[in-house]
């Protein structure tokens, strides 16, 4: 089968059967190169965030040279081409459905000029490593929703709080580096945001929402509130889904064996791992990992 290319997965319509309005792209082995000469049309504003490598984007006046930690902002209706994929490249592409996000009412969509077709040129930001690694979980945890297949009203609203959580952090980030003055963050969210920063960081090694609460100097109750106001999830779930959201990622490099993703995220053995993976997942570490090697070999 021919892989996918960056045009491909930044143009692929959203079926009337997904609930979605944002779908993410963990894509770890990117194979198409010399074949994107073409300049295309962005139809789906999108989010590209380089994990590792390099690329280089066309625009019609610009040239745009990404490495690792380096976004880039597709709005809709822009006209770019890929002109050079470097060595390595891994990156998460998060593909907006600007359509379903207006009818749906997310909270934060209406503050971004990315996914309104007014600005037709990209946007690059060479992030920190703190809003490189908050994002990058942010978009670990969709994905891990993803692959779960949600049906029920609850999974679908999980996947509702995810998605504008992603918008808020990607608010965040467009406020900081763009120095967009629309932007007020309350003491809650402040708090929520200390709060991803420090979870991005710590969440393989540690899985008690005390833990955070002691980082961040006050107490699991107040933590659970604020993050649940500010997300839609409490504390305790937020750290679930990331410990989830690590466990797919690893999974899906075959470098690590299941004990010893086990040992690496904190289990007390591999049957408590397996345990708490299909309570979320609907399945076991192997069958999903057995999955994932059949996607990568479709693409």
């Amino acid at each position: 089968m021919q892989p996918l290319m960056l045009n491909d997965l930044i143009n692929t319509g959203c079926s009337r059967e997904s609930s979605e309005a944002v779908h993410i792209y963990i894509v770890k082995r990117y194979a198409a190169t010399v074949s994107e000469r073409e300049f295309f049309a962005v139809e789906n504003p999108s989010v590209l965030l380089v994990k590792s490598g390099g690329l280089k984007m066309q625009t019609e006046e610009t040239v745009f040279d990404l490495g690792a930690r380096d976004l880039l902002f597709f709005s809709k209706k822009s006209f770019c081409r890929l002109i050079e994929v470097k060595e390595k490249l891994q990156f998460s592409l998060m593909v907006f459905y600007s359509e379903r996000l207006s009818r749906e009412n997310f909270k934060y969509q209406q503050t971004y000029p990315f996914l309104h077709p007014k600005g037709k040129e990209l946007m690059k930001i060479s992030l920190e490593a703190s809003d490189y690694l908050v994002l990058s979980l942010i978009c670990r945890l969709l994905h891990a929703e993803e692959m779960n297949r949600p049906g029920t009203d609850f999974e679908l609203e999980l996947q509702r709080i995810s998605t504008n959580l992603l918008l808020f952090e990607l608010k965040l980030i467009y406020s900081k580096y763009f120095a967009y003055g629309g932007l007020h963050i309350s003491r809650a969210e402040k708090l929520a945001v200390q709060f991803l920063t420090v979870l991005s960081i710590h969440c393989r090694k540690h899985h008690t929402v005390k833990f955070y609460a002691g980082v961040l100097y006050v107490t699991s109750g107040y933590l659970n509130r604020v993050v649940k106001q500010v997300t839609g999830k409490p504390a305790k779930k937020m750290i679930t889904d990331a410990v989830l959201a690590e466990a797919v990622n690893l999974l899906e490099d075959s470098v690590f064996t299941i004990s010893e993703i086990a040992e690496e995220l904190q289990f007390s053995s591999p049957s408590a791992f397996d345990i708490f993976f299909k309570k979320l997942m609907s399945c076991t570490p192997s069958e999903y990992r057995a999955e994932a090697a059949e996607r990568f070999k479709s693409r």
